[in-house]
């Protein structure tokens, strides 16, 4: 079944564990986890991981992004890239081995970008935005992307993202480990003069194509799909890759506007209708985890933003709520009537 996990956590945090707990979640997300290790992650790491979630009751559902440090030279096709790969290969033969059942990546050597993490969203909250117009002002987002190399074309970092693939998803099909593609984030061809791949639904059935394995799969963030075309392209994602069983997690926020300007917001008031994204995710068959992500920071909030993720996990949770609800009334309606 669809169940509801907190996320996004970039260091051990007692406070936010419990709070997923309380909140009723039983999974925990973390991206970019700061266990151990300059250039890959070891069983043990992955082990204390685990064990650390499991302290409050929690499943270790998945892990998203390495440190960019761990496969720069992969995304720019320089020398030393295949020992980077060997050191990949070696944290999913890892992951297998601790039961850790998910790897997220991006292929984006300049991470996301934001103009500011300041925008006014709903009764003044701090929300981030991006607006290319503005792109000279910086990446509001603070994160050791590179910046000091020369960057790949847009079809050389294709080449050297289906380099990468093959290499390891052979190794993650024999682990029993999913990797799951995030959207490049903001989604365009092109962010501050530099190439991006991952941008739309093409380039992601591209990816598809070329890899032609179960153990490919998406990162569905349904603010980047909304970031490219609205309601309507959110939709047609869901139908495409949920029919297909591609999706490995949903991300659950959304933005107002699209492609060059947009703003994130709280949700229900972005472009598209929550509980119509959700009965489609249903209807597509998804099974898996849905999470917060990119939560406005509220009145009194924390760096992680402990209000902003209750809010918004306490709403999708009640429209699964009502999900199951309608649908068990129909089909009793169905049963009476027959």
């Amino acid at each position: 079944m669809m169940r509801v996990i907190f996320g996004a956590l970039k260091e051990f945090n007692d406070d936010a564990m419990l709070m997923a707990r309380q909140m009723g979640a039983e999974g925990i997300h973390f991206n970019t986890p700061p266990i151990p290790g300059e250039k890959t992650w070891d069983l043990e790491g992955l082990n204390w991981l685990k064990a650390y979630a499991a302290r409050f009751d929690l499943r270790l559902e998945a892990i998203e992004n390495v440190p960019i440090r761990f496969y720069d030279k992969v995304m720019l096709g320089l020398p030393g890239r295949d020992e980077q790969i060997a050191n990949y290969q070696n944290i999913i033969r890892n992951m297998g081995k601790a039961g850790i059942p998910i790897l997220g990546h991006h292929f984006c050597p300049n991470w996301a970008w934001r103009t500011t993490l300041k925008a006014t969203g709903r009764g003044g909250a701090n929300v981030a935005a991006y607006d290319k117009a503005r792109e000279s002002d910086g990446n509001a987002y603070v994160y050791p992307y590179i910046t000091d190399a020369e960057f790949p074309t847009r079809e050389a970092l294709w080449e050297n993202y289906l380099y990468f693939m093959k290499a390891v998803l052979p190794v993650a099909e024999a682990s029993g480990v999913r990797l799951m593609a995030h959207p490049s984030d903001p989604p365009l061809p092109e962010v501050d003069g530099k190439a991006r791949i991952l941008v739309s639904m093409e380039d992601f059935q591209r990816a598809d194509a070329a890899t032609s394995s179960d153990a490919w799969a998406i990162n569905l963030c349904l603010g980047c799909f909304s970031q490219i075309g609205g309601e309507a392209k959110v939709l047609e994602a869901i139908r495409y890759w949920g029919e297909r069983k591609k999706i490995a997690l949903v991300h659950f926020r959304d933005v107002q506007g699209c492609g060059e300007k947009f703003q994130e917001c709280f949700l229900g008031e972005g472009n598209y209708n929550p509980a119509k994204v959700l009965l489609a995710l249903k209807q597509a068959g998804y099974d898996g985890c849905i999470m917060d992500d990119h939560v406005p920071y509220t009145v009194n909030a924390t760096r992680w933003g402990h209000l902003g993720r209750a809010h918004e996990t306490g709403y999708i949770q009640g429209m699964l709520k009502m999900l199951d609800f309608w649908q068990d009334s129909v089909s009793e309606a169905g049963e009476t009537n027959a």
